[in-house]
C-alpha cells in the first residue's frame, strides 16, 4: 500500500491535524508524501490497525501516540512496537539458498529490501559487511539481511563496526529481543536450519523495526568500544 501526500494530508486533517498519524504497517509513502512528513514534522506511527484510507478519506482514528519532546520519536501504545526505519534493507546470500530467497522475494512486495551486488561465498563476508556499513552510516539504508550458513564469523565482523548491531535470527522471539534492547539494524540468519516460513515471520518483524538506541544502550556501547 503506497500513500500520497494528498492521502495523508486528509488522514492528518480527520485526526484533528494534531502532528501525528497512525499508518498501517504495510504502509509505504511516495517521494511526495515523505516530503510532506518533512516539511510539516509529522510524528509517524504504524499499528496493524492503524489508519487506512479509502478514495482518499481516513476510516479509523489512530490510537494515542507518545511523543518526545523533540517531536521525532514516536512510541504507539498496545501491540504496536517502535515506527520503522523507512531506508532501504540491503541483503545478501552466501550461497544457494532457495526457501530463504523465496521468503526474500515475497517480503520484497511489502518491505524496501535491496540485494547487495557482490558475489556469493564466504569469502565475500567480509567486503558485504563493508558495504552495509558504509551505506548505514552515509544514510543510503536504515538496515542489513546477512542469509549465511554458519553466522559466526559474520556476527563477530559485523559487530566490530561501530554503525552496526547484528543480531542473529535463531527465531522470531530472539529477533523482538534484539529490536527491543538494542535496536538491531543487522539481522544475520542461518539459513540452511530455517523454513520459507520462519525466515519470512523475522524479515516482516526486523523489516518494520524502529532503529532508534536507547541513549544508556548508546553510552553502554561507546564505553565497550574502547575495551582494549
Amino acid at each position: 500500500m503506497f500513500l500520497t501526500a494528498r492521502q495523508l494530508e486528509d488522514l492528518h486533517r480527520a485526526n484533528g491535524s494534531n502532528g501525528h498519524l497512525v499508518l498501517p504497517y504495510r504502509a509505504r509513502l511516495t517521494p511526495l508524501a515523505a516530503d510532506w512528513v518533512r516539511s510539516r514534522k509529522i510524528a509517524l506511527g504504524y499499528s496493524d490497525d492503524g489508519a487506512r484510507p479509502e478514495n482518499g478519506n481516513a476510516t479509523a482514528q489512530p490510537p494515542p501516540l507518545a511523543v518526545s519532546q523533540s517531536g521525532a520519536a514516536t512510541t504507539i501504545t498496545g501491540a504496536a512496537a517502535t515506527a520503522p526505519s523507512t531506508g532501504a534493507i540491503l541483503w545478501w546470500c552466501d550461497g544457494p539458498c532457495g526457501p530463504a530467497k523465496a521468503a526474500l522475494v515475497t517480503q520484497s512486495k511489502e518491505s524496501p529490501l535491496r540485494p547487495i551486488e557482490l558475489p556469493a561465498g564466504p569469502r565475500q563476508t567480509v567486503p558485504v559487511i563493508r558495504a552495509i556499513a558504509g551505506d548505514i552510516k552515509a544514510g543510503r539504508a536504515a538496515a542489513g539481511v546477512l542469509l549465511v550458513q554458519s553466522a559466526a564469523a559474520a556476527m563477530v565482523y559485523a559487530n566490530r563496526c561501530p554503525s552496526l548491531r547484528a543480531i542473529v535470527g535463531t527465531c522470531l522471539e530472539a529477533v523482538e529481543q534484539g529490536i527491543q534492547q538494542v535496536a538491531a539494524n543487522v539481522l544475520v540468519i542461518e539459513h540452511p536450519h530455517r523454513t520459507l516460513h520462519q525466515v519470512k515471520s523475522m524479515l516482516a518483524r526486523f523489516a518494520r523495526a524502529g532503529r532508534e538506541l536507547p541513549e544508556g544502550v548508546r553510552r553502554e556501547l561507546e564505553a565497550l568500544g574502547a575495551c582494549e
